[in-house]
């Protein structure tokens, strides 16, 4: 006790290591050591024996991790990390949350602590280990990982590389696919396709471009990264334009450059990754149990555009795959070390199976699903590739386009097909007399069914397919004959079968994507199938001899529509060489409609269109004029009583704040740049009716905007101000109705303004040059990207014909409505934080400072900031007029028809998690 007391660490270290020490002693001098701060000593006392300690925190209540990070031990630290868990074990051996645990879990994982590494690994391997979490072992190793510090943050992102990898490779199957749970979404005798998360896709692709330039990555490989990551993290509604989307990156190159050396390192791009495409991509996993077929596929797929073919994505090397096959836990007894061969796919939306039973595509939409299926097979033949089995489930949607998938049944031209088949998707056989009868059967077909006819060939086919027959029954329901009759095909290609072997031609393509249009216009089979897509027994003669006079009868019976029935009689026809080419295909007049017709009408539109605007320029004249006059009169009575400018910031910046400097200020930035675009792209689709109006998913604060400074108002941190105003994550109605007014305050900040200003807030007092340039360019890309096109609710002719622009402030209706209603939820007193409300000598209404507003109204000359006032209060102007102009003054010019209340939708009664759809205007 007396060396605890005194902190002599040597003495202390020779004591405990006696056989005859006094434990009652050990525990006073552990006392000595947390009152005395002499943690290297606890380190020392607590090694020889803490079975009986049971503190976390020291007499001033700081964790004694903490205290001593320095000086842990493996056996010390996880005493101590015990102690306080962030949860606790049920009796049935489940894991709970705990909720007055001290964070002392976070703090030790922490990486910006000073705790070594080893010790770090130790503890997780003691812990998982620990006899009471033998019950528990994998759902703790994800609680460990996944755990919160009290900043939200989880462990596996603020923890070392090292340890991370620790994580990844004990949670995720190769150390980085998250397989999901559940069934896997498909599974047949030859291959099983499970949906993941890649965890480390992006620094693959990064490496992997590094090998082209090992200086860094440049431009170039900046850009080749994203077509490859753009492929998995394309949005499904979104159209993407190739030509467009280079440039787009270039920029975000620029952006992301740092420090202007024209490369990005690691870090910067896996940044870039988290925020644009997220910190995981989810993908398909296709195992495969046939060697050739998987040979087959990623041959095939070796000189395919990506455009047509579902391509492949860079993975973990083939012997890391079958080296963790024991890894992947699946249900239904499936055991993934009968499928060793992993390919790794973009993840689809749905099969064209899917999208033709679950969405029912019109007569349009199927005409354009049905061309992206051609030109996919268009590609393929181009590079004498036969796809082999063409049918709904093998065609998926990625992004916004049709691909083909499963080449493993594809086949080179002229090298013998149908190793692999649907025999559903299979053509008939032709029947040609033969004159050398004496010799052969008088009849034989030259396609893919085959009669057996004789004892000899049956014997013959049996003998080829017997390992089949003894251990795959599944196989064998594929195989056997049915009614005498089989398909032709083969395990290899050198054994004696009772057939030919069918050399690959593009016309069995053409038959297989005529019975699937066949059945996307008919609503039924061409024949009818099992759930493998192979004909059923009592139909398989029918498959097999199809009478062209009796296909051509069933198509005119079942297809109304002239142009595809016109199409399908020159696709399914029975003698190859008579069927139509892919490349004719396309130009059929099924795929190029007539137009005349349309542009007539269109034309006749237009003429009305003209004669409505006409009549909108006249009115909208007469309205400008009319209401100038009136606007300083009716100024103290409008509706505008409350501010409209207003911008959203991740952080309340009154507080003190646990992260500041360069990077706290970028991400403030990007935050208000980046939702702002976005909440304003999901309105307009939400007022097109493309889809709903999305919360904002995490808790964000409302600045109000002086509209002559061109700042935020940011309140000093001593007072005690209601501003910024919290707005909570399950407001999606409140977003809605602010969203435009948001944008529009987007165009009046004035980026060196706003920099400095937020640069303060985070501990940057004078931001260098460096800081305010890179700075300036995100809320220039955010202002030039954030639009009020995208609304369309205002005829074009405001603009063109008001010479004066006029403050049209009649707003009525439900969007300043839920905007009054939330200020006075939130600033009862009308304090708008200090912001009072002027107007110009045109009468424009703008909320500024009390000072600034004093020297406008007593007409004194303009402060500096006041040089550009005039230009932002037009944007404000315009902006409003255009957003804001009442329904029923754009519909009385066009129909005369009553005024059309603005409403906003409520959310779905069903689940109040679910977004509203707003309709403003």
């Amino acid at each position: 006790m007396i060396a605890c007391e005194n902190g002599q660490e040597e003495v202390v270290r020779v004591l405990v290591n006696q056989d005859d020490i006094d434990y009652n002693s050990c525990m006073k001098a552990r006392d000595f050591a947390i009152q005395g701060g002499h943690y290297s000593l606890l380190s020392a006392l607590l090694s020889c024996k803490s079975d009986d300690f049971h503190r976390t925190k020291n007499n001033d209540g700081n964790l004694l991790l903490e205290c001593c990070a320095k000086y842990l031990e493996p056996k010390m630290a996880t005493k101590l990390l015990l102690l306080d868990m962030p949860f606790t074990i049920l009796q049935h051996g489940q894991l709970a949350p705990r909720q007055n645990h001290s964070y002392s879990w976070t703090y030790f994982m922490d990486a910006s602590h000073p705790i070594d590494c080893f010790v770090r690994h130790s503890c997780v391997d003691l812990i998982l280990n620990h006899r009471d979490f033998v019950s528990c072992s994998r759902e703790l190793l994800h609680e460990l990982a996944f755990a919160k510090d009290q900043h939200g943050r989880e462990v596996i992102q603020i923890t070392d590389a090292s340890t991370r990898q620790y994580f990844y490779d004990r949670l995720y199957y190769c150390g980085r696919y998250e397989i999901f749970e559940g069934p896997p979404v498909h599974v047949s005798n030859t291959a099983v396709v499970m949906m993941a998360y890649d965890h480390g896709i992006c620094a693959q692709v990064y490496r992997e471009c590094l090998k082209e330039n090992s200086l860094g990555l440049d431009i170039k490989g900046f850009v080749n990264c994203n077509r490859i990551l753009g492929r998995v993290g394309a949005k499904i509604d979104k159209q993407k334009d190739k030509t467009s989307e280079e440039p787009m990156w270039e920029a975000e190159f620029q952006l992301w450059d740092k420090d202007k050396n024209s490369s990005l390192s690691e870090e910067e791009f896996l940044s870039y990754c988290a925020q644009h495409f997220g910190k995981k991509l989810t993908v398909a996993m296709k195992f495969m149990k046939n060697a050739d077929e998987y040979q087959r596929e990623t041959e095939n797929r070796a000189n395919l555009d990506a455009t047509f073919v579902l391509s492949l994505l860079p993975s973990v090397d083939r012997t890391v795959f079958e080296a963790n096959l024991e890894y992947p836990k699946l249900r239904n007894e499936i055991s993934l070390t009968e499928y060793p061969h992993v390919l790794v796919m973009p993840a689809a939306d749905r099969s064209l199976e899917d999208i033709f039973l679950k969405e029912r595509p019109s007569e349009n939409e199927r005409r354009i699903l049905l061309q992206q299926v051609a030109v996919g097979l268009q590609h393929l033949h181009q590079k004498k590739i036969v796809h082999g089995d063409v049918k709904k489930l093998n065609v998926v949607r990625v992004g916004n386009r049709l691909k083909l998938i499963d080449l493993d049944a594809g086949t080179k031209f002229e090298d013998p097909v149908g190793a692999k088949f649907s025999s559903g998707s299979l053509p008939p056989g032709a029947l040609f007399y033969l004159c050398l009868w004496a010799y052969y059967q008088p009849y034989h077909f030259v396609e893919m069914f085959y009669e057996l006819t004789s004892d000899e060939d049956t014997k013959l086919y049996c003998e080829h397919w017997d390992n089949v027959i003894s251990t795959n029954q599944e196989a064998l329901q594929k195989i056997k004959p049915k009614n005498g009759y089989v398909v032709k095909t083969f395990q290899n290609t050198n054994c004696r079968l009772p057939y030919k072997l069918v050399k690959a031609h593009p016309s069995l393509d053409v038959w297989a994507f005529g019975a699937l249009m066949y059945q996307m216009y008919s609503g039924e089979e061409l024949v009818a199938t099992d759930f493998n897509q192979d004909v059923v027994d009592d139909k398989i003669q029918l498959a097999a001899t199809w009478p062209q006079e009796k296909l051509t009868t069933r198509i005119r019976n079942k297809i109304s529509n002239g142009q595809a029935r016109d199409l399908l009689e020159k696709l399914l026809v029975v003698d190859p060489d008579d069927r139509i080419a892919m490349d004719n295909v396309l130009t059929h007049s099924y795929f190029n409609v007539e137009s005349t017709d349309l542009l007539q009408k269109i034309d006749a539109i237009g003429v009305k269109l003209d004669y409505m605007i006409d009549l909108s320029k006249q009115h909208l004249k007469h309205l400008v004029s009319t209401k100038q006059d009136l606007m300083r009169g009716v100024f103290e009575a409008t509706e505008v009583t409350i501010p409209t400018s207003f911008v959203i910031l991740n952080t309340d910046l009154t507080k003190p704040l646990v992260e500041t400097g360069e990077k706290k200020l970028d991400n403030l930035l990007k935050f208000m740049c980046k939702n702002t675009t976005q909440f304003g792209k999901t309105l307009a689709d939400a007022v097109n009716g493309k889809s709903a109006f999305l919360s904002s998913g995490d808790d964000v604060f409302l600045y109000l905007v002086d509209e002559v400074e061109g700042t935020p108002v940011i309140p000093s941190v001593s007072d005690n101000a209601v501003y910024p105003i919290r707005i909570h994550k399950k407001s999606p109605e409140f977003l809605a109705v602010a969203t435009p007014f948001i944008q529009a305050s987007m165009q009046l900040l004035q980026g060196a303004k706003t920099v400095a200003k937020l640069a303060k807030c985070v501990g940057i007092p004078n931001p260098t040059g460096l800081i305010i340039d890179s700075t300036i360019k995100i809320l220039h890309a955010a202002q030039a990207e954030s639009s009020v096109v995208d609304f369309k609710v205002v005829h074009a002719a405001i603009q063109e014909e008001s010479a004066d622009p006029v403050l049209l402030q009649r707003i009525r209706g439900a969007a300043l409505r839920e905007l009054g209603q939330f200020f006075k939820a939130n600033d009862p007193n009308k304090t708008y934080a200090g912001l009072r409300r002027t107007y110009t000598a045109e009468g424009h209404a703008l909320w500024t400072s009390a000072e600034n507003a004093e020297k406008i109204n007593e007409g004194k000359p303009r402060p500096d900031t006041l040089a550009v006032a005039q230009e932002q209060s037009n944007k404000i102007v315009m902006f409003y007029k255009e957003l804001l102009l009442d329904r029923e003054e754009k519909k009385n010019v066009v129909d005369g028809s009553q005024e059309d209340t603005p409403t906003l939708n409520p959310p779905n009664n069903g689940n109040p998690e679910k977004a509203c759809s707003c309709e403003l205007m």
